[in-house]
């Protein structure tokens, strides 16, 4: 049975001693190793700033001893829900480095969320016992990463996809904690987050598949070509990286997946034919190349060349300086420090061919001005101003949305969705119809409206006109 014992203490509050309460209790011990009972007894006690608290746990304890685990579970119960968020989230971490080595989870992916935790979580709740967090500290937190700016210094606030990523980890150190009984239910799912999973789904948000013409006036910018009537700053020329953004336009090749192809990914058969498989990526990580998995087991595909496509990339092997080498990269870097430009001439920079290409550095030194070049915005994300003002985010066309191109103009050729769906390396083809069943132009193929009017319902026939009346 447990008992209260109280105790004076060394305080004083208004002149008198400031009493503590025990509440003391006997209970099998257990083997730390096993888990299985000893036969021998252990002393436990809790202890309480007031008599009504100390009442309340020891009634709580007598009920619990004949209940399934005893006084002891009631008792472990509580000491893990005075645990701080801070230790559950390092378990939960553990837990997710345990996946990577089972290879079912990215490592860079298990980096993201240690990231998420650090810069927007840990600050708030980290300090803080898991059982003392309600679903109002939850919320506030919630309201406080919408508010907040960014920690990298530059000013720009934290985009729906960042919060909604840090609101995610957050919800699951909650569940590792339910999982293991240091709380009874989780604190998140009482706070109203209707997250949404598609990026597409943000107000403002619009992706800008290309049209092939686009295409081809895109690459001939990049190639230093600029369209009629440009009057701009000469634009650096590129024909490797012109022939980059056609390659991919037509395979619909992710970005880490274009940085992560070899020279031996691309397959040759007579024609010419060609195919390129994919089957890894490659991100910076600090100053070093990292190589990963593609996204999911579905995304590790081979796509096919058209045959113009092909021809062209016959061609681009034969300079490849490095194609012998089954590992080179396929697309090159530059080297650093730039290149130079003389007077009146365009920018001429040299390849670095021992490493892959950087694709955001890319974007933003080379695509971007090649995009406003030929009249289409380029995406830039929203900044605070010198004079504290806050610029909104440009959705103009990204990198990805030369993916979207692949597709619209595959479904729009008549290809079936299911096929493409492949291609893309989709995790299911539903999800290929979700993305892309919209971006299918009328003029480009999309199927018209073509139902036809519904039929008038049958006129009733007309009375007989040799009816007699019974009454004149």
């Amino acid at each position: 049975m447990a008992y209260i014992r109280a105790h004076d203490t060394k305080q004083k509050r208004k002149g008198k001693t400031v009493k503590r309460y025990v509440v003391a209790w006997r209970e099998p011990a257990t083997d730390a190793a096993t888990g299985l009972p000893t036969g021998r007894q252990r002393a436990r006690q809790e202890s309480f700033t007031t008599r009504e608290a100390a009442q309340g746990r020891r009634d709580e304890l007598n009920h619990a001893k004949h209940g399934t685990g005893g006084t002891a579970a009631l008792a472990d119960a509580k000491k893990a829900g005075q645990l701080t968020f801070a230790h559950y989230a390092a378990a939960w971490l553990d837990q997710q480095a345990v996946k990577v080595s089972q290879g079912k989870l990215k490592e860079r992916t298990a980096d993201e969320y240690g990231r998420l935790l650090r810069c927007y979580v840990l600050g708030e709740l980290g300090g803080s016992a898991i059982a003392a967090i309600t679903g109002t500290r939850c919320e506030q937190l919630l309201a406080a990463l919408v508010r907040q700016a960014s920690t990298q210094g530059d000013g720009k606030p934290l985009t729906p996809g960042t919060v909604k990523h840090a609101w995610d980890v957050t919800r699951r150190v909650f569940k590792y904690a339910v999982q293991h009984k240091a709380i009874p239910a989780n604190p998140c799912d009482a706070v109203d987050f209707a997250a949404s999973r598609a990026t597409g789904d943000h107000t403002g948000f619009e992706h800008y598949p290309l049209a092939a013409e686009q295409v081809g006036a895109l690459s001939a910018a990049i190639a230093g070509i600029p369209p009629a009537g440009y009057t701009g700053p000469a634009l650096p020329a590129y024909p490797v990286y012109a022939l980059m953004v056609e390659f991919m336009a037509y395979t619909g090749l992710r970005a880490a997946e274009v940085a992560g192809l070899e020279v031996r990914d691309l397959k040759f058969l007579p024609g010419p034919r060609c195919s390129v498989k994919v089957q890894r990526i490659k991100d910076r990580d600090g100053g070093e190349w990292v190589i990963g998995n593609p996204k999911s087991k579905k995304s590790r595909r081979t796509v096919p060349l058209p045959g113009w496509l092909a021809e062209r990339m016959v061609a681009y092997l034969a300079e490849h300086p490095r194609a012998p080498e089954p590992t080179a990269p396929l697309w090159p870097s530059r080297k650093n420090g730039g290149g130079y430009r003389a007077t009146g001439q365009r920018y001429a920079v040299p390849l670095d061919w021992s490493q892959p290409l950087a694709m955001g550095t890319f974007y933003d030194t080379i695509l971007k001005p090649a995009l406003e070049a030929i009249g289409l915005p380029a995406s830039r994300p929203a900044y605070k101003a010198k004079d504290d003002t806050l610029v909104p985010a440009v959705r103009g066309v990204r990198l990805h949305d030369l993916r979207h191109t692949f597709a619209v103009l595959q479904l729009s050729a008549g290809v079936h969705f299911m096929q493409v769906s492949k291609w893309l390396g989709h995790s299911t083809y539903t999800l290929t119809l979700d993305v892309y069943g919209d971006y299918i132009p009328e003029q480009d193929g999309g199927a018209l409206n073509t139902l036809p009017e519904p039929p008038a319902p049958a006129k009733p026939a007309p009375a007989a006109g040799n009816v007699v009346p019974l009454f004149g």
